[in-house]
């Protein structure tokens, strides 16, 4: 049922808000759809013979309907886009393509591509005669297109294109353009009711960064070839450019030698033993890749993370002379696979060589470096890591964090951006906030060459499809890949401490906060490519911008998490006052409405937070605990399946106190409540678990199911923390759960409100809960 008037988390809606809602490629027919999809309520405005009939790629589900078919959700943007609000229907096409390129594999490759697409839109293709898609190389750019960014050494991805009734015109330079072009006509072309359209607009379009990448640690757990290729497919659709392929572990040696066979033999690995790419598998791989215009880097760890190095040699120490020998020539052997134009990078690690026995001399490490350089490559190595004395010929990858000084990029120096993302360490709706706000490559007094989003799972794994279901990799490249490819903020200038766009690492903006709405209509984006390019992937996210938390506190409970604070009054007496009165000091609700699903009190890289004075790597306060409520409204009484989360381990180690409690959702004793009746913790299936994951996180368990009753449910919290709190956080959401692809295909619950102030947000059912009787606007 449409809400009597809309008032927005208690507050009036007013002129400045509209922008929350609606963005500039939606029409005015989509905008009260967009309101009500932003508020939680679905809505189809299509009718029946408007919706998409096909399985594949749909475009009729709530989040599609936001857009019209002239302005069709793209993702990532173009750098430039012109929409003419008109669109044409495509019934039968002729393709054009030049007739000789420089790279005719990939030309075949874009074709078989392109045909695809069109048979499962149901569009003919004809020799001659019918709407024309047209592939031109051109020999320069226009003047409109030469101040941009150009990808050093990796090609020209730029590409033009325009759409209009007399057809379809993709123009690049090479066809790696050519590429590029066609993901994004792809998003443009819609099938709705049995008919197919394509909108029309001029683009001129290509990427911020040479490197927009992604990797996967199938060191230590392995990854079927097959996994490996629906992820280079879906990198490769969102204009990402750019595999890390980190194959060596202590765990495993997953890459074939012919020249030391027994590195893969299954004796020497600890997990998934024996499972290995074989060289002619790895050479197919980058072929792949390089016709999705994506570059492979692979890395083989050394010094340290060298165990089943070591394992199958029965040597014990890295510095033996053997050894080097032996990995240089393993060095000289994986480039001998692939050409140096295909594969112009060689990833050494050299990070947290920790132990006695992966110690090494300068020597050794000089002829790590020299090595690849004489294959004619450049070496790629983490920083913080080893290189040899006065060396600066490698480019650094970065990770751990910015607060430490020694992990930035030496002055001048080429670097690749992966601090502070780690996808096995986040939480799967902080993705969102961190992706979108942080900016990329914030060292301004270095050479920023990009970034690659990097899952470490350390944990061992039941399946390999774990790497997916329990780690945010969908979501993460996908919220990730416009700031990749055309960023949404400028870069960092100065100091990179002094980063504003910080605050949002961890949280999502405030209600009040402007920044608020671009990340909502950023989403919402975001949200519709799920939809229809993301069909049974597992994909753990659902809108969240619409919804709001009052806070209050932190209360200093002294050691004792069970303590009781004023503001557990509401469970007795269902009212929610302004203020309270505890040890003589006056406690109010913070004055600023927080959002999202997730809210983090203390982070695990103490990113800033309100909580900690926006400073980083301050910590949130200790022994303390925090209240939290929000009201959502029901259509009608239901059982709901809500995500509900105290904590979200990382899925690469168990530090953090011990383990799923029995009894308890977090051991710092987290407690929640709807219309004051508690919600019980998940039976934990294994207590005390130091292996692999089994139900620990929300998002790989099945949901808990609530009883709403009709009309306002408020939602209470009890969040305290203790000193082995790592992550200090809880989640509290409704999702859609598809029990036949568990993780896949969650999605938004039709029909809910939020607000903090349901007396405000809906006068006529004042009394419906008296929780409505507070003064909190």
């Amino acid at each position: 049922m449409l809400r009597p008037h809309l008032d927005f988390f208690g507050q009036s809606l007013l002129m400045s808000d509209v922008n929350f809602f609606i963005t500039s490629s939606m029409s005015l027919k989509t905008c009260i759809t967009c309101l009500l999809a932003v508020l939680g309520i679905t809505c189809f405005h299509a009718s029946a013979s408007e919706t998409d009939t096909r399985d594949a790629y749909p475009c009729d589900g709530a989040n599609y309907a936001l857009y019209s078919a002239e302005r069709p959700p793209l993702l990532p943007m173009p750098r430039s886009i012109a929409w003419k609000d008109r669109s044409s229907a495509l019934a039968t096409v002729t393709i054009q393509t030049p007739q000789q390129t420089a790279d005719p594999a990939q030309m075949k490759h874009i074709l078989a591509e392109l045909n695809a697409y069109l048979k499962a839109h149901e569009i003919k293709t004809a020799p001659s005669g019918a709407y024309p898609i047209r592939f031109t190389l051109i020999p320069e750019w226009p003047k409109s297109m030469e101040n941009r960014e150009q990808p050093p050494a990796l090609g020209d991805d730029s590409y033009r294109m325009s759409i209009t009734p007399q057809g379809i015109d993709i123009q690049a330079v090479n066809t790696r353009g050519f590429y590029y072009g066609l993901q994004t006509l792809k998003q443009l072309i819609l099938r709705r009711g049995g008919k197919t359209t394509v909108a029309h607009c001029s683009i001129e379009d290509w990427g911020a960064f040479p490197i927009r990448g992604a990797m996967n640690d199938i060191g230590r757990n392995y990854m079927p070839m097959d996994m490996l290729y629906g992820i280079i497919d879906k990198m490769a659709a969102l204009k990402l450019n750019t595999y890390h392929f980190h194959c060596t572990e202590n765990e495993g040696w997953r890459l074939e030698s012919k020249l030391y066979p027994s590195l893969t033999e299954a004796k020497n690995m600890t997990r998934f033993p024996g499972k290995h790419y074989t060289q002619e598998e790895f050479r197919r791989f980058v072929e792949y890749c390089r016709v999705r215009n994506i570059m492979v880097i692979p890395e083989m760890d050394m010094p340290g993370h060298s165990a089943s190095l070591r394992r199958a040699f029965g040597i014990s120490a890295m510095n033996d002379p053997r050894m080097t020998r032996i990995l240089t020539d393993l060095i000289k052997e994986l480039c001998s696979l692939v050409p140096a134009e295909t594969m112009p990078y060689i990833h050494i690690g050299t990070d947290e060589a920790h132990g006695k026995e992966e110690q090494v001399d300068n020597a050794t490490l000089t002829a790590y470096f020299r090595t690849v350089e004489k294959c004619g490559r450049k070496p790629v190595r983490w920083h913080p890591g080893l290189a040899p004395k006065g060396y600066k010929g490698a480019v650094q990858q970065l990770w751990t964090e910015r607060t430490l000084k020694r992990c930035w990029p030496a002055p001048g120096g080429e670097y690749i951006d992966s601090i502070e993302t780690y996808l096995n360490h986040i939480d799967p709706f902080t993705v969102a906030s961190t992706m979108y706000f942080r900016r990329i490559c914030p060292f301004p007094q270095s050479k920023g060459l990009g970034m690659i989003l990097c899952s470490w799972p350390d944990l061992p794994m039941n399946a390999s499809e774990e790497h997916l279901t329990h780690n945010q990799f969908y979501s993460g490249i996908a919220f990730v890949s416009e700031p990749m490819w055309n960023p949404p903020f400028p870069r960092v200038e100065g100091d990179p401490m002094k980063d504003s766009h910080m605050q949002y690492h961890a949280n999502l903006p405030a209600r009040e906060d402007p920044m608020l709405a671009k990340f909502a209509a950023y989403e919402n984006r975001v949200l519709a490519i799920r939809d229809r390019f993301f069909r049974n992937t597992p994909f753990h996210y659902v809108r969240q911008a619409q919804i709001p938390w009052k806070i209050i506190g932190p209360f200093p409970h002294e050691g004792n998490v069970d303590r009781i604070f004023p503001p557990e009054n509401i469970l007795r007496t269902g009212n929610i006052e302004p203020q309270y009165e505890h040890n003589g000091k006056t406690w109010a609700w913070h004055p600023q409405t927080y959002t999202g699903a997730t809210v983090i009190f203390k982070q695990y890289c103490d990113f800033p937070t309100p909580f900690n004075g926006q400073k980083p790597g301050a910590r949130a306060a200790q022994n303390s605990t925090y209240y939290a409520y929000t009201c959502i409204h029901s259509p009608k009484a239901q059982k709901v399946p809500f995500w509900i989360g105290a904590h979200t381990w990382a899925t690469s180690d168990w530090r953090n106190g011990p383990v799923s409690v029995p009894g308890k959702w977090y051991h710092s004793n987290p407690r929640f409540w709807i219309n004051g009746k508690e919600i019980p913790p998940p039976a934990w299936k294994k207590p005390g678990n130091n292996g692999a994951m089994i139900d620990e996180n929300y998002h790989f368990r099945a949901p808990v199911s609530i009883d709403l009753k009709k009309g306002w449910n408020l939602i209470f919290i009890k969040s305290p923390n203790n000193p082995d709190t790592r992550r200090w956080m809880f989640t509290f959401v409704p999702v859609q759960w598809d029990p036949q692809h568990p993780g896949c295909n969650i999605r938004e619950y039709p029909g809910l409100e939020y607000s903090i102030d349901p007396a405000a947000s809906s006068p006529d059912e004042k009394q419906q809960h008296p929780a409505t009787k507070t003064t909190n606007k």
